[in-house]
């Protein structure tokens, strides 16, 4: 039997979740759902939207993990935002870094308690929401502004009901954005140009997933304005 000669292997998988993104935010923007309130989004817009930011934290975190790996980085439990400061990328590791927020924030189940009314056919809090003691760490504590409940930078909602497509879609940009300078850096790290993914009936490049995303949310928005009118 002939065999091959052997060559390592690395059982990276972040590649892999380019496509249920793709499948997610398809899904999520043919939803029939109104804007959101000030307290929740539409709970079927708000599921596909926290489960977009949490696939693309792990996107994030493996292909740090690769990065580390092949630049034989010796701090193994580094995090995501953190290997990129140690690429010389502060900006966006501390943008990566809001995003690890929010997938905590979801991941973590954090627990706020609210009195709300219903006002003009819409929900409102009467009295800003507390967050529970317990939930929320040394960086929810330096990226969150407690009064908007969002994060400072990239304005991502942290209040996990309140998380919607914007939030995600921001995600999804500054996802990319990530990646693409893992890939300026080294494509071992990660090899986005070949990558391609199926959304709306196309199939499109993965790196141009992020503008039809967007060009789709924004069609969205404007259909769900005007049959509010």
């Amino acid at each position: 039997m002939s065999q091959t000669e052997p060559h390592d292997y690395v059982s990276a998988v972040f590649i892999h979740l380019l496509q249920p993104l793709a499948d997610l935010c398809d899904r999520m923007l043919q939803l029939q759902s109104g804007e959101p309130n000030e307290v929740q989004a539409a709970p079927r817009e708000n599921g596909y939207a926290i489960s977009i930011v949490g696939l693309a934290a792990f996107l994030l975190e493996g292909a740090c993990a690769r990065a580390r790996y092949v630049s034989n980085s010796n701090k193994s439990r580094a995090s995501a935002a953190d290997t990129f400061r140690d690429l010389g990328e502060g900006a966006i590791g501390d943008k990566v870094e809001e995003i690890f927020v929010v997938r905590d924030a979801i991941a973590h189940s954090h627990l706020w308690t609210a009195k709300i009314s219903w006002t003009e056919n819409d929900l409102n809090f009467v009295e800003p929401p507390t967050r529970l003691r317990g939930f929320g760490d040394k960086k929810f504590q330096k990226n969150v502004d407690l009064t908007s409940r969002m994060t400072r930078k990239l304005k991502l909602h942290v209040f996990p009901t309140r998380i919607d497509r914007d939030t995600a879609l921001i995600v999804l940009k500054q996802t990319a954005a990530a990646l693409k300078i893992l890939e300026s850096k080294d494509r071992r790290f990660v090899y986005l140009t070949p990558q391609h993914v199926a959304f709306a009936g196309k199939l499109v490049h993965c790196v141009h997933l992020v503008r039809c995303v967007a060009n789709a949310a924004a069609l969205h928005h404007f259909r769900c304005r005007n049959r509010n009118l």
